[in-house]
């Protein structure tokens, strides 16, 4: 059986891996030590937050190996399968942890936003269009807003730390700009598979193969819940 693996060259999927399976764990991790700063840090939890996003990653990586996300059918599997279900674990299971009370009731709004940092994997989405693996239109839409909303995080982080008088107003129009931008992308990526379904063309289904179906299996729903939880600590202040 032929492995579904992104058609672009070995080294850059290899600086996709290694990118995509580090950062945002990193930055994720590094809240959660932050927000636990002046309690017991729990360097178990921090562990296992590790742990599950690369056994996520692993398991994402196996079903797209087998081709299963690249088939074009609506909805698309990839969303049936990893993004709505890890959105509703975020929501339904995590949010209501004890450790996340902790988290979200000392992390700063500025810790929060800067895990958006990760969002600089936009990039990915040019390179990967480089080499004519996906749409023109998902490329630029993809990938101008994720460069665009990681780019506005440090004017941002900036004022919350200075605590300039416009601050918040500036987080929540970041905020904003930030939930169109993963909205959008989603949108167009249902958009162009129903085209693609429709002329049994290959649409965006390259981002169905390995290592690039991370991106749609992990950002949607992290973004959406790192969002939600921007909103809530802007009420909160």
């Amino acid at each position: 059986m032929d492995l579904a693996i992104t058609q672009v060259p070995v080294w850059l999927s290899i600086l996709f891996i290694i990118s995509f399976s580090t950062i945002p764990v990193f930055l994720i991790n590094q809240a959660v030590k932050f927000a636990y700063e002046n309690y017991k840090t729990s360097s178990l939890l921090r562990k296992r937050i590790v742990i599950f996003y690369w056994l996520y990653f692993g398991i994402v990586a196996v079903l797209s190996l087998t081709g299963f996300f690249m088939k074009n059918v609506l909805p698309p599997r990839i969303i049936l399968v990893t993004v709505i279900p890890l959105f509703l674990f975020y929501i339904l299971y995590v949010q209501r942890t004890k450790w996340f009370a902790i988290v979200f009731k000392h992390i700063k709004l500025e810790q929060l936003v800067f895990i958006h940092v990760f969002r600089f994997v936009g990039v990915f989405f040019f390179l990967v269009y480089f080499y004519d693996v996906i749409p023109k239109e998902f490329a630029c839409i993809g990938g101008a807003g994720d460069i665009l909303t990681a780019v506005l995080v440090f004017p941002v982080v900036r004022a919350l730390k200075k605590r300039y008088s416009y601050a918040k107003l500036v987080t929540w129009v970041w905020n904003i700009i930030g939930v169109i931008d993963i909205v959008s992308v989603l949108v167009t990526a249902i958009v162009l598979t129903k085209v693609a379904v429709q002329n049994n063309t290959e649409g965006v289904s390259q981002f169905g193969t390995f290592p690039f179906s991370w991106i749609p299996a992990f950002a949607p729903a992290t973004i959406i819940f790192l969002h939600i939880l921007v909103f809530k600590k802007l009420k909160e202040e």
